[in-house]
């Protein structure tokens, strides 16, 4: 219970009457004072009858599933199943996995007409994947006679799903380049000749026009044009480093939208989509499939797969994927590639893909590490965090090179440039016939 302006005004009132009847004669013998308590405590208890018998609810207003990272609004809904107009304050308490934004948890005061429902918008930003439970929402009711506010716990029914998010807006549109199933130039071995070039270093020696190249005095190499339809299989990690936060959201979360979102893209295209999401062992494996079904259930494994609070084995995912697939694929691994040791599982992973498959090895970089490998020293233990920041970038290059000279290609980025660089680098290996 909490007084209201006017409840407390009332008892002031008592107590001012009180201090008259002992040090005043002004109002007789009779002690009004304890009439007027007598009468604010009949008046608060009838509340407390009344508020426990008030019929009031709270229901979430949602869309049907939350895109994982992306704004989005709630409404709070707090119906009134009473004969009288109600007042209520409610503090919304959210999931953990919905992140409030700006001022979404001040307390809203509703006004709710008999049989009524006032709602109030709430703006969050999902931060976690998978099913989660509305949590219970203390409100006050303020009672008849506006006295006091009386406490209640509600429980909003039903549940929120929180899904990887989806290129939206960002998609290509219908029609260009980067979509739909559009023939690409391809060396050699093809349906059609599409143009003549100049030789490149690592042009099979097949492509090569002698007769082009005699008249030119110089290698010419013939580009076919084809259809490409490729296999992908994605490999996500749902270890101990997935559950890192970065700029809000898990490194876990971060790979499961960019596997939704790698996989949309590239479905549009009429390429296949696998998956393979690892911990220590393999919890979610999907072959290769097409269209937008492939990209559902891709997403629905995602979402029901919770980073686990052990050590990854990139091995074991390689393992899987060799079983998965037959045929010559693009492997794209997201995972942590700071590891230290010339002979660590990143390594032996690259060996064990590169001569069959393509492998693309992904990387989250913190923001955070390179600003405190630059900061200027503050405080006595500044230095040795810049020297720690320092030899994580360090080592974090030096994977990457290693990966790379083992046929691998091995990139970082930093969690806003993820999408672009990865969809550049598929767009470049599309172009030029890499898998």
């Amino acid at each position: 219970m909490n007084l209201t302006s006017r409840g407390i005004g009332l008892v002031m009132a008592a107590a001012l009457l009180g201090a008259l009847g002992q040090w005043s004669a002004a109002l007789g013998s009779f002690p009004w004072w304890r009439l007027a308590v007598a009468l604010i405590a009949l008046g608060l208890l009838y509340e407390l009858l009344m508020a426990r018998r008030v019929a009031v609810a709270a229901r979430w207003r949602a869309a049907k599933h939350l895109l994982l990272g992306r704004p989005d609004t709630l409404r709070l809904e707090i119906a009134n199943g009473s004969h009288r107009a109600l007042r209520v304050q409610a503090a919304p308490t959210l999931p953990d996995a919905l992140a409030p934004t700006g001022a979404a948890l001040d307390v809203a005061e509703l006004h709710a007409g008999p049989g009524a429902t006032a709602g109030a918008p709430v703006r969050i930003v999902p931060t976690r994947l998978g099913e989660h439970v509305w949590s219970k929402l203390p409100v006050r009711v303020r009672g008849p006679l506006g006295l006091a506010w009386w406490s209640r716990r509600l429980a909003p029914a039903g549940s929120v799903r929180v899904v990887p998010d989806t290129l939206g807006p960002k998609s290509a549109p219908a029609g260009s380049d980067a979509s739909g199933s559009a023939a690409q130039a391809s060396l050699g071995g093809a349906f059609e000749l599409h143009h003549l070039r100049p030789y490149r270093p690592g042009d099979p020696r097949h492509t090569i026009d002698w007769k082009a190249t005699a008249r030119a005095s110089r290698l010419i190499t013939r580009v076919y044009s084809e259809d490409q339809h490729l296999e992908i299989v994605i490999a996500v990690d749902a270890g101990r480093t997935g559950r890192t936060e970065l700029d809000g959201i898990s490194q876990f979360g971060h790979y499961a939208n960019l596997a939704s979102r790698f996989a949309e893209y590239c479905v549009s295209g009429d390429d296949q989509v696998g998956l393979v999401v690892f911990a220590d062992r393999t919890l979610a494996a999907l072959p290769p499939g097409r269209g937008p079904a492939a990209v559902a259930r891709i997403r629905r494994a995602l979402t029901n797969v919770e980073p686990q609070p052990v050590e990854s084995d990139v091995l074991e995912a390689a393992l899987e994927v060799r079983r998965l697939v037959r045929r010559r694929c693009l492997v794209v691994v997201l995972t942590d590639l700071y590891e230290r040791g010339g002979a660590s599982r990143l390594v032996q992973t690259a060996r064990l893909l590169a001569p069959k498959h393509l492998p693309m090895m992904v990387g989250l970089v913190s923001t955070d590490a390179e600003d405190r490998a630059n900061a200027p020293a503050a405080d006595w233990l500044d230095p040795y965090v810049a020297i720690a920041a320092r030899d994580y970038r360090r080592q974090l290059g030096a994977n990457v090179a290693r990966l790379t000279r083992l046929g691998a290609i091995a990139l970082t980025a930093h969690a806003a440039d993820l999408d672009r660089l990865v969809l550049a680098r598929y767009r470049a290996l599309r172009e030029r016939h890499r898998v």
